[in-house]
């Protein structure tokens, strides 16, 4: 699995040499000189429809591509038209077509020069099969396909995650999806698993090769780092408003004595101070996160999951976990998923 950590024009780390890095389009919007402030090892850019979505902002495909050009993109996701709860069933099959669209237009546009992740808008799961055969005849170059909102009986979220409770009708959508997909032998980035440690084990366990992490940043602007093993701790300075659990004093002692990330080793009182040290922290944790779980996982499937079994026993996502895994077991995704050596480089 890759993580993308997002960045933006006022970046956490300028040298990103190591690290694929996600940005977007629509920073740049109002940019007379368009270039990133970072050095990333590679480059994911959305095209930012989901925030124009919410905001009700139509967006320029043509002004897009050039953003995407000028920041010298790895790879570029196209213009596309998510799902919204508000929206009727005639307004998304409106939007499902210009997403389409604006697939084949990328892929006329900037293939070969960069790569093109197509997104995956759809109605239902008949709708599901008929994207994902067009995807394949547009953007047959393409290696590695977006899942966007695919919609499910009871659709009332954006997007499969967000910082609250997600549904088990989502996750049986979003497994049914990552199945069908890889049967086209396309790779998957899934948004938002890389947000929190518990989530982003999810996703690898699932068999998801790629994902993204605004919420290292995100989480840290409210106040809240995340730790391994126990999740995410509110530590003031900011304006979180829910979910708010406070650090025990073992887990004082772990930032204090134990944590290696390089705010934690040098100064750990700066994580009470500075947003940026939390985001730092907090990217630090979900690497090791991520490398234990491949780590894992390479020993063998019954090891990661008993791993994640003691992982979540004390989560509010238990009860996801517990029916993921068994959905797993009986659909047996992972004879879909690509070797797990191999999503280690």
């Amino acid at each position: 699995m890759l993580v993308w950590f997002v960045e933006h024009k006022t970046p956490i780390q300028i040298d990103r040499t190591k690290d694929h890095v996600m940005d977007s389009a629509y920073n740049y919007l109002r940019t007379i000189n368009i270039k990133r402030r970072y050095s990333p090892l590679k480059l994911l850019v959305d095209s930012g429809a989901y925030t124009a979505a919410r905001k009700k902002i139509e967006l320029d495909p043509y002004k897009i591509i050039e953003i995407q050009e000028r920041l010298g993109s790895d790879i570029a996701v196209p213009l596309d038209y998510p799902f919204m709860p508000y929206m009727t069933f005639e307004e998304m099959k409106k939007r499902w077509i210009k997403t389409i669209e604006n697939t084949k237009l990328w892929v006329e546009v900037l293939n070969p020069r960069i790569d093109v992740m197509p997104m995956i808008h759809a109605l239902n799961k008949k709708n599901l099969e008929e994207t994902i055969k067009i995807i394949s005849r547009i953007a047959e170059n393409s290696d590695i396909v977006g899942l966007g909102t695919i919609v499910d009986p009871t659709f009332t979220l954006k997007g499969f995650l967000s910082d609250r409770q997600p549904r088990k009708e989502l996750f049986e959508m979003l497994l049914y999806a990552i199945m069908k997909v890889k049967e086209f032998g396309y790779k998957v980035h899934v948004t938002g698993f890389g947000s929190s440690p518990l989530t982003l084990h999810i996703g690898l366990y699932m068999g998801v090769d790629s994902t993204d992490s605004s919420g290292y940043r995100r989480k840290a602007a409210y106040g809240k780092i995340v730790l391994p093993f126990t999740g995410e701790r509110y530590i003031g300075n900011g304006k979180a408003t829910f979910g708010v659990s406070m650090l025990s004093k073992k887990e004082l002692k772990f930032i204090k004595e134990k944590c290696q990330c390089p705010v934690c080793s040098s100064n750990p009182h700066l994580l009470w101070k500075d947003w940026r040290a939390r985001a730092i922290h907090n990217e630090w944790v979900i690497k090791q996160e991520l490398k234990k779980g491949l780590k894992l996982l390479n020993e063998g499937l019954d090891i990661y999951e008993k791993y994640l079994d003691k992982l979540f026993l004390r989560s509010s996502l238990w009860h996801l976990w517990k029916y993921i895994k068994t959905q797993l077991k009986y659909k047996k995704l992972h004879e879909y998923s690509p070797n797990v050596i191999t999503m280690i480089s």
